[in-house]
């Protein structure tokens, strides 16, 4: 998998800078963090202070999604008239969330509710017409949609033929018209005004509580349902901005207070953490209760949510606890037999890398997608395949390729399909998975997919471990949660030089090492052990807090590791080639300008240095060895022994060409005095740096 790194968009020109450096002085910030909070997109003091210190005060008005007035007026009417309802879910964490939210909202109006979630297993994703059926004969006269619904047409339709309104709040893209609900909430419709249409499912069933206590004038407190949605949120891998970034720290700081909904406890309990962050949702508390629905078990979660006997919730916790294990168990075994069949057919030479098998678990297939994605950086495509030739698909992308849109292409080969840009899911017929493969290929081929298969990396910006004190924590704490959409910082740390490296792990799997004063863990890093040992390096890391033995620590979180590119003799005889040639705006894109100018050029010992290694060796004959010369002075690097050359070539005192690692070179006589500082190479470097 090729890797590069970027500094992440938009890199400050001088205004940016200076934004940055006034954010820094009015709300006391580090520099590295008042930089992160401009490159979020916040830079007016309104939405500055909304970034690090969120506020109930910042919700939109719910009236603003569209038809969520006509969705209220539906369900005052049903409460009024006292109309069976029923909320229709889907069987993932955002999807059992906000059925509980609205379960347990409606019982609080004293409104007849009860709840649909379909069997992943056995009904598959969305609204089904057997079970609608089943719902219209028990005498329910309102069906409302959560996480789900936006393309359940005919579904819809045939509710309408029974005389049953729908009201729909979902979250997933539209396809072609609305459904004929009485009401369609979703801030992705094309014609929706809502200033931010990124909300989950758990954050639409929210927004429809806050409207129907608006339109109550009720006061009661919503933290319960804060906490779930936060949850959700952050499950559902949304963009943590705007109104989710909301949601998410009021929800989190209400629960690290403690939990005000008991189930959401009993899950901390169970999962043995003393605080809850969006990391531990997101890696320990959301898979258990995805665990459910993967396998059938998705009611248990509404119970979780909403029960109150303490004893029950635990057990409820413990029950979701062990079926994530399982889940785990089955997952193991796909993922290990479709690496083998991707590496055994070479699917990875192709774009799209599609992994099929029969009897795969449908419920577990979306993890698999994700790993495999994770291991080779292309979109992939895990269908599991039943008995009967139905097949179900779960997609993870890469960032460039939207999914949705390529599925979008192959719509008449499926029995269903739905959504977003980066994952999406499908149900197809065994036979026609080998014509779907061809056209996603070749559509892979048309939008030169291909270039995207690059993971790019991408850093805050440039720091050193002097840095990395506790002001820059203070800072950095502020900007959280972090998630998709409000990354968490990574920093480019250049030219350092690991010490005190040792194995960490039971197995050695993982390295410890020191930089400068700060301790740096690299997980996964243990194979390096005797790479690292020699030479310099650049690396990006996050600054985090350890703490051990009841007192904290500043270390770094190792994120990927290359050797100093100053180091790289052909990368930097190709910058030096460029910044020679070229001419402004295509020198200004090159990676060389952020670092020091000690860095880059030479100085005057340095050049001396050279000079003289060069008198010394000039009756060898055969030319000198560049990494030799290199290595004899450390203060020395690939780039600044090259600019050293091309300078005294420049002025007139030597000759020289490179070849094979060796420099052929011929001393110069001159009785003139040479001033190094006139020549254009150095000229030119100092102006761009």
């Amino acid at each position: 998998m090729k890797t590069v790194w970027k500094e992440r968009r938009p890199v400050l020109d001088q205004q940016g800078l200076a934004q940055a450096n006034q954010i820094a002085r009015e709300c006391e910030l580090s520099d590295a963090v008042s930089k992160i909070v401009v490159k979020r997109g916040y830079t007016d003091d309104m939405a500055v202070m909304g970034y690090l210190e969120p506020s109930p005060e910042d919700f939109f008005d719910p009236f603003l999604l569209p038809d969520m007035e006509a969705a209220v007026k539906r369900l005052m009417k049903a409460r009024q008239h006292n109309e069976k309802i029923c909320i229709y879910g889907d069987y993932d964490v955002d999807g059992t969330t906000a059925v509980s939210m609205l379960m347990h909202y409606f019982k609080t109006l004293d409104m007849d509710c009860i709840f649909k979630i379909p069997n992943r297993i056995e009904e598959g994703y969305g609204m089904n017409i057997p079970a609608l059926k089943g719902l219209i004969d028990q005498g329910v006269d309102l069906i409302v949609t959560v996480d789900n619904g936006i393309a359940a047409k005919e579904e819809i339709t045939y509710c309408c033929s029974r005389n049953v309104d729908v009201i729909v709040t979902d979250h997933h893209e539209c396809q072609n018209d609305l459904p004929e609900a009485c009401a369609v909430v979703d801030a992705k419709r094309p014609d929706a005004h809502y200033p931010f249409a990124e909300l989950c499912g758990a954050g639409i069933a929210l927004k429809m509580i806050q409207a129907m206590e608006m339109t109550l004038n009720h006061q009661q407190s919503l933290q319960d349902y804060l906490e779930r949605a936060a949850l959700a949120t952050v499950a559902d891998i949304v963009p943590l901005k705007s109104e989710n970034r909301l949601i998410v720290s009021l929800g989190l700081e209400s629960m690290k207070a403690g939990p005000v909904n008991p189930g959401i406890e009993a899950l901390k309990k169970v999962s043995e953490i003393d605080d809850i962050t969006a990391g531990r949702i997101g890696f320990i508390m959301a898979p258990k209760i995805n665990a459910a629905g993967r396998l059938g078990e998705a009611d248990r979660v509404v119970s979780l949510y909403n029960g109150t006997e303490v004893a029950d919730l635990n057990q409820t916790a413990q029950f979701l606890k062990e079926e994530n294990e399982k889940r785990q168990d089955i997952e193991k075994t796909i993922t290990d037999e479709a690496i083998e069949k991707i590496k055994s057919d070479q699917l990875y030479q192709q774009v799209f890398i599609v992994a099929s098998g029969e009897g795969w678990h449908s419920g577990v297939i979306g993890i698999v997608a994700s790993k495999i994605q994770e291991l080779w950086h292309h979109p992939v495509i895990v269908i599991g395949i039943d008995a009967d030739g139905l097949a179900k698909g779960s997609c993870r992308s890469v960032e460039g390729i939207n999914i949705f849109e390529a599925l979008s292409t192959c719509s008449d080969l499926f029995e269903s399909f739905g959504g977003h840009e980066q994952a999406a899911g499908f149900s197809i017929r065994q036979e026609k998975i080998d014509g779907l493969i061809q056209r996603l290929q070749q559509w892979g081929v048309e939008h030169k997919a291909a270039r995207y298969l690059v993971k790019t990396l991408y850093y805050d910006s440039l720091l050193t471990p002097d840095h990395c004190d506790w002001a820059l924590m203070d800072g950095l704490s502020m900007c959280e949660p972090y998630g998709v959409g409000n990354p968490g910082p990574v920093f480019k740390f250049e030219n350092v030089t690991p010490q005190n490296i040792r194995k960490m792990g039971k197995t050695g799997d993982h390295l410890s090492f020191t930089v400068g004063d700060k301790r740096c863990v690299a997980f996964g890093w243990g194979d390096k052990i005797e790479a690292m040992a020699q030479g310099t390096f650049d690396i990006l890391a996050t600054p985090q807090i350890n703490s051990f033995r009841n007192e904290d620590h500043i270390e770094l979180r190792l994120v990927d590791m290359k050797s100093d590119v100053l180091s790289d003799n052909n990368q930097c005889w190709q910058w030096i080639q460029t910044v020679k040639k070229e001419q402004k705006p295509t020198l200004l894109d090159l990676d060389i300008w952020t670092r020091k100018e000690e860095a880059l050029i030479p100085g005057r010992s340095e050049q001396i240095y050279v000079y003289h290694y060069l008198q010394m060796k000039q009756h060898q004959g055969n030319g000198v060895v560049f990494d030799e010369l290199n290595q004899s002075n450390k203060s020395l690097n690939s780039f600044k022994l090259i600019v050293c050359l091309e300078l005294m070539e420049e002025i007139g005192i030597i000759k020289f060409c490179l070849k094979r690692g060796t420099i052929i070179y011929q001393l110069c006589k001159t009785n003139e005095k040479k001033d190094i500082q006139s020549a254009p190479l150095m000229i030119k470097l100092r102006k761009y740096i």
